[in-house]
C-alpha cells in the first residue's frame, strides 16, 4: 500500500511540475507575436517515427546580432529491436535465445539555443550553447512470435520506462550545403552533456539514473562539383570521429543504445558500424569513426521546378572501439571494422533513404554471414 502511494505521490508530482513547465513555455512562445518573432519548424524523420522541433527566433535575442532561439520538441517512433544479453543483463551471443521484441517510445521537451558567434557565410549561429529539458517514456512489448530474453532479465526497464533528463550542448557549425549540386563542405563539432539523476522523478515507471558525455567531429571535404548537366554534380569527402561514454547505477536501454546526445542515434555500436546488427555491442563507452566518399546526381524536379529526390551512392569505412560491455570475452572490450556501400535518395527534403552493404574486416555477425544489408533513413553522419 504504502510502494502504491508512493508511486501516485511521485506520478502526481512529475505530471504537475511538468505541466507547469509546459504552460511557462507555451506563455513565452505566445507572448511573441509575428512581428517579434519567426517561427518554423525542424522535421526529423527516422524509418519508423518522426520528431518535430517548434522553434521561435527571437527578433530582439539575448546577444546583439546572435540568434536566439526558443524550442519545443515532441516525437515518437515504434521500432523491433533486439536485446543481446542474457537473464542476467550479461552480454551473449547464444543464438538460442530470442533477441527480438517491439518499443514503442515518445519524446516531448523544451530549451533553447543562444547563439555565441556568428557565421556570415551561412547566415545562421557559428557557435552555440544548447540547453535543454528531455523527456522519454518507452513501453517493450512481445509481438506475435517475438519471446525476448529481456522479459526474463533482471532490468528494472524490461517492461518500459520514463526517464527525464537534462542536456547542455556547445556546437559549432560551420558546414555549407548547396541546394543545386548537393555539395556538403566544411566542418561541425559537439560537446554535450546529459544527466538523468534519479531524484528527479525517473524512479516512476521503471529505474534510470545514469550521465552521459559526448563529443564528436565531422569534417567534408569537396573533390569535385559542377552546375552543368552531368550524371555526377559533386564529390566530396566526409569523416567523423566521436567519443559516447554513458556511467551510472541504472542506464536504461535507450540510453545505452544511443550514439550521441544532441541528434542521437539508437543503433549502438552495430548499427553505427555498417554492417553488423543494430543495438548489438551497446558498450558504455564507444569509439567510432565513419568515413565516406559520397557521390552526388542531379535533382530530379517537377515541371514546375519542385525536387522529387536526388539520388547518390557512397563507400565506407568504419571503425570502432567499444568496453565496458559486460560479458563480452575477457576484458568487456573489442574492436569493429567494416568497408562497403550505399546506394541512397534525398526525397522531398525530408532526408535520405539509404540502402546499405557492409562487410566485417574485423568481427563477425551472428548468423556468420560474410555481409550485412540494410535499409535505414538517413545517413550515418
Amino acid at each position: 500500500m504504502n510502494c502504491f502511494l508512493n508511486f501516485s505521490r511521485k506520478y502526481f508530482l512529475f505530471r504537475k511540475y511538468f505541466l507547469l513547465f509546459f504552460l511557462l513555455l507555451f506563455s513565452i512562445f505566445s507572448g511573441y507575436s509575428d512581428g517579434l518573432g519567426d517561427f518554423y519548424v525542424e522535421p526529423r524523420f527516422m524509418p519508423w517515427g518522426a520528431e518535430a522541433n517548434f522553434c521561435l527566433r527571437l527578433n530582439s535575442g539575448f546577444l546583439e546580432h546572435r540568434d536566439t532561439i526558443l524550442r519545443l520538441t515532441a516525437g515518437g517512433e515504434v521500432n523491433w529491436v533486439s536485446y543481446y544479453r542474457d537473464e542476467n543483463d550479461l552480454y551473449t551471443e547464444n543464438n538460442d535465445f530470442d533477441f527480438t521484441y517491439t518499443r514503442l517510445n515518445a519524446n516531448w521537451g523544451f530549451g533553447i539555443e543562444q547563439g555565441l558567434v556568428w557565421n556570415n557565410k551561412a547566415d545562421k549561429n557559428l557557435l552555440s550553447l544548447f540547453l535543454r529539458y528531455k523527456a522519454t517514456r518507452v513501453w517493450n512489448f512481445n509481438m506475435l512470435d517475438q519471446d525476448s530474453v529481456l522479459f526474463d532479465s533482471i532490468r528494472p526497464d524490461k517492461d518500459g520506462v520514463l526517464y527525464n533528463t537534462f542536456i547542455a550542448s556547445l556546437i559549432l557549425d560551420n558546414t555549407l550545403y548547396s541546394n543545386e549540386t548537393g555539395l556538403l563542405k566544411g566542418f561541425f563539432s559537439e560537446l554535450s552533456a546529459e544527466t538523468a539523476p534519479k531524484w528527479f522523478f525517473n524512479d516512476i515507471i521503471g529505474v534510470a539514473d545514469f550521465s552521459k558525455i559526448f563529443m564528436r567531429i565531422k569534417y567534408f571535404h569537396p573533390v569535385y562539383e559542377t552546375e552543368q548537366n552531368k550524371i555526377i554534380k559533386a564529390i566530396y569527402l566526409g569523416n567523423s570521429a566521436g567519443i559516447d561514454y554513458s556511467f551510472g547505477n541504472n542506464i536504461p536501454l535507450p540510453a545505452r543504445y544511443s550514439f550521441g546526445i544532441h541528434a542521437p542515434s539508437g543503433s549502438a555500436s552495430g548499427g553505427m558500424v555498417r554492417g553488423f546488427e543494430r543495438r548489438r555491442f551497446d558498450s558504455e563507452l564507444k569509439i567510432i569513426n565513419n568515413f565516406d566518399i559520397r557521390f552526388i546526381m542531379p535533382q530530379v524536379k517537377t515541371k514546375n521546378g519542385t525536387k522529387l529526390l536526388r539520388a547518390g551512392f557512397l563507400s565506407f569505412l568504419d571503425v570502432c572501439y567499444f568496453d565496458n560491455l559486460e560479458g563480452y570475452k575477457d576484458n568487456d572490450s573489442g574492436v569493429l571494422m567494416t568497408a562497403g556501400f550505399s546506394l541512397f535518395s534525398e526525397i522531398l527534403f525530408s532526408g535520405n533513404c539509404v540502402f546499405t552493404v557492409g562487410f566485417p574486416i574485423i568481427g563477425e555477425r551472428l548468423d556468420r554471414s560474410s555481409f550485412g544489408i540494410a535499409l535505414d533513413y538517413g545517413l550515418r553522419f
